[in-house]
Order: structure tokens, then sequence, then C-alpha cells
């Protein structure tokens, strides 16, 4: 059940795009690239566009808004044939993007700011999860309550840097020192390492994945701090991609991406009070357990309602803040700028 996730993964991943977006930029935006974004004969109320979805991995929990969306037929309200597809590799949403050779991803906020930095012309149009899924899980048997507590015992991460920033982070915030609390690299075997008593606690899993399979697996709940609580700024964890240029130069694709926005996030509120049901298209749509979507489906549905905002919107001054957190933690050399890389213009409502 553990992924190897493109979260925080680094510009590295997104450098050998950048010349074959320079050479796609010049060519007309309307094009779609091959996508077939937009291409529903025109702008009139009734013609459907086709727009195909590049998922950030392969349908699961934090997709349920997108979905219920589809199974309830909201997409096709708003006049939108979507074509959802699965990557081979979870970091290359965005380039996909930047490309055009899809119309719309999902990805990561932190992808963004990583996006910025290698020049790709993406930009979010609606936050998915909107606050931060990974956290500093702790085993049951520890019966922790506050990071204090967390002295003399060993932690497991990914190795992904940002999982590094994430764990100096959490040192400062605890007033710990790293070798009150040393860390050890466990790869993606971070749940085995909890459950095999190799660490007592692990940075790069999700709260609504990793610590749902701790405790179906060990019968016990473990303590879960997100990043927010360990004084990383908050964040949303999976984001709506759109192009840039595209956005600027192509009215139908423009008006196809505000009407899939439009059918998100009615899907996500109508996901939200219908957790049984969302449930229950996870199991038909997704290939992890029944158990596991059992808990996972109505966890990650509260987890959005959490965010204390409308569904899609966007927080600009968050989005700062976290950014100026990466470059802080030298996951970023360009000065982080949210406005430029984020937008609230094509939600259906003002935020």
């Amino acid at each position: 059940m553990n992924r190897a996730p493109a979260r925080l993964l680094g510009a590295a991943a997104l450098t050998s795009a950048v010349a074959l977006v320079a050479a796609c930029s010049s060519s007309p935006a309307s094009s779609g690239g091959g996508s077939g974004g937009g291409s529903g004969g025109g702008s009139g109320g009734s013609a459907v566009a086709n727009l195909s979805v590049e998922l950030d991995w392969v349908p699961n929990p934090d997709h349920v808004g997108i979905y219920y969306a589809q199974d309830k037929g909201y997409f096709t309200r708003e006049h939108v044939n979507v074509t959802l597809r699965t990557p081979s590799n979870a970091a290359d949403p965005i380039k996909l993007v930047g490309l055009n050779k899809v119309d719309l991803a999902v990805s990561y906020e932190s992808e963004m700011y990583f996006g910025l930095q290698e020049g790709l012309p993406v930009t979010a149009v609606a936050t998915i999860i909107p606050v931060p899924l990974n956290s500093l899980i702790v085993a049951p048997k520890d019966h922790v309550t506050s990071l204090a507590q967390m002295k003399g015992k060993k932690i497991g991460i990914t190795g992904i840097p940002s999982d590094g920033a994430i764990y100096a982070t959490f040192l400062k915030a605890a007033g710990l020192k790293a070798a009150q609390v040393p860390s050890v690299n466990v790869g993606f075997n971070l749940v085995p390492s909890v459950l095999a008593g190799k660490v007592d606690g692990i940075i790069g899993g999700y709260r609504n994945v990793e610590a749902i399979q701790i405790a179906q697996e060990s019968g016990q709940k473990p303590a879960v701090f997100p990043a927010s609580a360990l004084g990383v700024p908050s964040y949303a964890e999976l984001v709506l991609v759109a192009n840039r240029n595209r956005l600027a130069t192509d009215k139908t694709y423009a008006k196809a991406v505000r009407e899939f926005v439009k059918a998100l996030v009615d899907g996500t509120k109508a996901a939200v009070a219908d957790p049984s049901g969302s449930t229950t298209i996870m199991l038909k749509e997704s290939q992890y357990k029944p158990q596991f979507l059992e808990a996972s489906v109505p966890f990650t549905l509260k987890l959005i309602a959490m965010g204390g905002q409308k569904p899609g919107c966007i927080n600009e001054a968050a989005w700062q803040s976290f950014g100026d957190w990466m470059k802080t933690n030298k996951l970023i050399h360009v000065t982080p700028d949210a406005a430029s890389i984020s937008t609230d213009k094509y939600l259906p409502y003002s935020c």
C-alpha cells in the first residue's frame, strides 16, 4: 500500500522538460498539444469540451471529489467530457501540462514551486486536498501525545529532501536536537519499519493512508502529527494544475477549465455530504483494499472539510508562507511568488 510519492521530490525531476516546454509554447495554444482539450466545437454553451486529466497516482481516496463528480454526472452537466489518466511517474503530471500533452493534472503545491523554478507555464486553479497529509506518525506502543515525548525515539524518513526539511523543522518546534531523536533512512518501507519496531515513528507517510494502514495492521491507532503541527506552514497537499499560457490565449480551453472546476467543487461538496456513497464509488474505482477504503475515504472527506474554506479555494497568503519555508530550507533557490503559480479566477465563487 505504500507509494513512492512525488511530493516535494525536488526540481531535478522537472529540469529535462524545460527545453521542450519552450519549444511547445511556440505552437498555437488552442491546439492542445494533441490532448484534445477544449475541442468541442467552439464557445457555445452546449459545446462539449474534451479534457485529459493526469492524476498524480493511481486512483485513491485523495481523488474522491473527482470520481464523485464523474460518477454522478457533474462533468457531463457542465458539458465536459473527462478522460482520467494514471501517470507512469508521479513527477510527470505537472510537466505534461506544461508541455501541452495533457489539459489538466493533479499535483502538489510543492511541485508548483519547483515548476516556477524551472520556468514551467503552469498554474494551480483549485485545491483538491487543502491541508497537509504528510505527517509524523508514531507507533501506537509509545503512547506519544506531544512532540517533546519524541526524545530518545528513532524516526524513519524516506530520504526525500523535503522529508529531511520537515524533520529539521520538527526538531526546532519540539526543542530537540538530532542526537536526541535520530533519523534513519528507510526509503519507502515506512509502514513495515514501524510495524517491525525498527523505528518508533515515520515522516513521509500520509495521515489518511499510512496512519490507517498501521492502525489496521496493529489493531491500535498511532499518534499522528500533520506537518502543520511540526512547524511547517500549512499547505494544500493536492492541487489542480492548468497551463497558464493556454488560459491566457485560448478562450475555449479557459472555458473548459472553468467548467471542470465547477464540476469538481460541486462534486467535492456532495462527496463530503455523502461519505457512504463516496466510499462505494471509490470501491469501484480504486485497487486499494476494501477495508482500507472504508476507513480512508470518510476520513479524507473530513480532512477536506477541515480545511476551513470553500472547496477549491486557494489561500494565497498560506501559499506564500509555504514557499518561503521551502526556500529557507533550501528546497528551492528562486524567490517564491504564490501569485504567479496560483489563481482563484476559475472557481465558481469568491473565496
